[in-house]
């Protein structure tokens, strides 16, 4: 039990610093490609990583089971690596990193709401906190509260995407437990990048990649992002959930905001007092609605 914490733990960071990054990487993949473009990409790299280990074990997959792979391969990896690059057309990559930190608190609303998960005024005061400061980063980013900043809403694109991380985590956790954490990401990224492969060749993606001039530095981070920031990520994310459980495995969206803002910073973008605010915000909400699960183990 020790070891498996220590593991745990040891995941977490590893994730924490990886995930951090992947939003700033996402920023440089859009420099040279459309937004569209970049979160096709991004999935049909990562799905080339899997290729020799899926087809070795496909058949071994208890195809009753195949729909449930599937759903949480569109809710983590088929749409929100789009609504992340739509996002990040407007939201830069520290404001990605903050709102990406209510994955846990849809991780509690789902885990009750779904799968009748038993909920206390904590869990529910802490939603709120953490929704709250969401909302100021969203709509208040200039910190004038007497108006609403309707450009900077397409950070909702990012809570849409952190609601399916929270519902896909909880798939997971229900439904896949028993199976190796290697056969639910390679089949979960061949399911996803096949489809996303035959939708770059619909793209004018090449001519891209050999004509722009920011293309050879656009495709590196986007590949970065991809062998690292969802093949490896994913994968460990599976593994870190297995060992422990859905609620502590989100819990990585605690440093992701401190790495991603650190990127932003090194890459010339302000921290503003209502960044801070709200990750503060959204970080105590989380804390909140986790104080009798950790109280009790």
């Amino acid at each position: 039990m020790k070891k498996n914490k220590i593991q745990s733990f040891i995941i977490l960071i590893v994730l924490s610093l990886i995930w951090g990054t992947s939003f700033i990487l996402i920023k440089k993949g859009l420099i040279g490609y459309p937004p569209n473009q970049v979160g096709a990409l991004r999935i049909v790299l990562a799905a080339l990583v899997f290729i020799p280990y899926a087809i070795k074990n496909f058949r071994k997959l208890d195809f009753h089971l195949y729909k449930y792979i599937l759903a949480f391969a569109l809710l983590e990896l088929g749409i929100p690596p789009f609504l992340y690059s739509y996002a990040q057309t407007v939201v830069n990559s520290s404001t990605a990193g903050i709102l990406n930190s209510l994955v846990p608190l849809f991780t509690l609303l789902i885990g009750f709401i779904v799968y009748k998960v038993p909920t206390n005024k904590f869990k529910v005061l802490g939603v709120m906190i953490g929704l709250l400061g969401a909302i100021l980063l969203v709509f208040f980013k200039t910190g004038d509260f007497t108006t609403v900043d309707f450009a900077n809403s397409w950070g909702l694109l990012i809570v849409l995407a952190t609601l399916m991380y929270g519902l896909g985590s909880n798939i997971l956790k229900e439904y896949l437990q028993d199976i190796s954490d290697m056969d639910i990401t390679s089949i979960a990224f061949i399911s996803m990048g096949i489809p996303a492969f035959f939708y770059l060749l619909t793209t004018d993606f090449f001519h891209i990649t050999f004509t722009h001039p920011n293309a050879p530095t656009a495709f590196g981070s986007i590949a970065l992002l991809s062998v690292f920031g969802s093949a490896l990520a994913i994968f460990l994310f599976a593994k870190l959930v297995k060992k422990s459980n859905a609620l502590f495995a989100s819990f990585v969206t605690y440093l992701i905001p401190f790495v991603s803002m650190l990127w932003g910073l090194l890459d010339g973008e302000g921290i503003t007092p209502i960044q801070i605010l709200s990750m503060l915000m959204i970080l105590s909400g989380i804390y909140i609605a986790n104080l009798t699960i950790t109280s009790k183990q």
